[in-house]
């Protein structure tokens, strides 16, 4: 009688855990069905306001791409392209020679990885399952920045890995990319560069330089972020990259 009783606990006991991952399992779903359509979102640094006047007559742009950032599949000849394709549609020209150009676009790809909600890479962990991003970003040039974490949202959950069984997985990449712009002036620009350079642990050398400079320097940094249950990494990086192009495109 007792070892019956005993027995009759243990399986009381597993179905209840059997219960408890169904009904799990079943309160993530609608989580998942929420990110069947690609999610796009994106944070800017600063606005970059361009001279109206200047822009009416003068249209020719470089183009120049590059990427620092540890996925080498995000490619800077695929965002070169698309933002030739967004720039030539608002019609400006696209010139070789830098010499030559109106606008110089300088675009550097910082970071690009699959990202979790605690602000860390990929591959420490499992993604966590709900709630909000625990935290701040972590510092380091492979690590996701605060305009990551801003572009994510505090409120979103199931964010990059989070399982609803393995076939409806939610993730999450996120691209950040830094964006030079460089407008020609009519009359020659004085600029000041300053540098502090450290010499061991107590010293500083500071050393100030007057130029005279053609154009005039803006920057900002985007970060665009992709969500989608079951979202493949080739697919993230055509949507970032197709998103930054028609963010930094809409500057001018």
């Amino acid at each position: 009688m007792m070892v019956r009783k005993g027995v009759r606990s243990v399986l009381g006991f597993l179905v209840v855990l059997v219960a408890l991952a169904y009904l799990s399992g079943c309160a993530a779903i609608p989580e998942a069905i929420e990110h069947s359509d690609l999610s796009l979102k994106v944070k800017m640094t600063h606005s970059i306001f361009l001279d109206p006047t200047f822009k009416a007559t003068h249209r020719n742009i470089f183009i120049e791409v590059k990427n620092t950032s540890q996925l080498q599949k995000f490619k800077p000849e695929l965002l070169s392209q698309k933002l030739a394709m967004y720039l030539a549609s608002k019609g400006y020209n696209i010139v070789s020679d830098p010499r030559k150009a109106d606008y110089i676009l300088q675009v550097n790809a910082l970071y690009f990885d699959k990202y979790r909600k605690t602000a860390t890479k990929e591959g420490a962990s499992v993604g966590a399952a709900a709630g909000g991003i625990a935290g701040a970003a972590i510092s380091g040039a492979d690590q996701p920045s605060d305009l990551i974490v801003a572009a994510v949202g505090a409120g979103v959950g199931y964010i990059g890995g989070a399982i609803v069984g393995k076939a409806l997985a939610i993730n999450t990449f996120a691209g950040e990319v830094e964006v030079q712009m460089m407008e020609k002036a009519e009359k020659p620009i004085e600029m000041e560069i300053e540098t502090n350079a450290n010499q061991g642990s107590a010293t500083t050398i500071k050393t100030r330089q007057v130029k005279k400079s053609n154009y005039q320097i803006y920057r900002t940094r985007i970060a665009v972020v992709a969500t989608k249950t079951r979202l493949s990494e080739k697919e993230a990086v055509q949507a970032v990259i197709d998103k930054l192009a028609y963010e930094i495109a809409n500057i001018f």
